[in-house]
């Protein structure tokens, strides 16, 4: 049976409902439903609660597999999950890849993920504080995403300053 978009759109916002109370299990089912059916960010959604192991079994391979069909459709959120258990695993090379397609998607707070890296385990500070300060002037990443680029920015050249 075909369905209708906005059907799309009121499955997407009762799972989301169902999520918010708990339902994680409800909620999963009624994503996988229209993940299968191509719904991008349902994908997205199919993969963090297989990433997280809410309302389904903790499963990275899923995790992974529903991240990159979405982030085939061009959702920048499953490219930037992607980086994040490439980072997590220390798999530093592919996290950078997948926070610049993030990125390149225009996810800026992806941009502070690479900083992060270029700052710490990557040892180019000056790679941080250029992708920092582009994240501290960005209209498109969050307020939080700002702050942490101007106080981890500030540390940097404090830690310049001392060096």
């Amino acid at each position: 049976m075909a369905r209708r978009a906005g059907s799309r759109d009121t499955d997407f916002s009762r799972a989301s409902q169902l999520l918010e109370k708990g339902r994680l299990q409800d909620a999963f089912r009624i994503f996988l439903e229209a993940a299968k059916a191509g719904d991008s960010s349902a994908q997205v959604n199919v993969g963090y609660l297989y990433d997280t192991g809410q309302g389904v079994s903790r499963s990275r391979a899923q995790a992974m597999a529903w991240y990159r069909k979405a982030a085939r459709q061009g959702e920048a959120a499953a490219a930037n999950n992607i980086g994040t258990i490439y980072r997590d695993e220390g798999r530093l090379g592919l996290a950078m890849r997948w926070f610049g397609k993030a990125a390149a998607m225009g996810d800026d707070d992806a941009l502070l993920e690479m900083a992060r890296l270029y700052a710490g385990p990557l040892e180019e500070p000056a790679k941080a504080r250029r992708l920092l300060s582009r994240v501290a002037s960005s209209k498109r990443a969050t307020i939080d995403s700002r702050e942490q680029a101007e106080q981890l920015l500030r540390t940097l050249e404090q830690r310049q300053r001392m060096g």
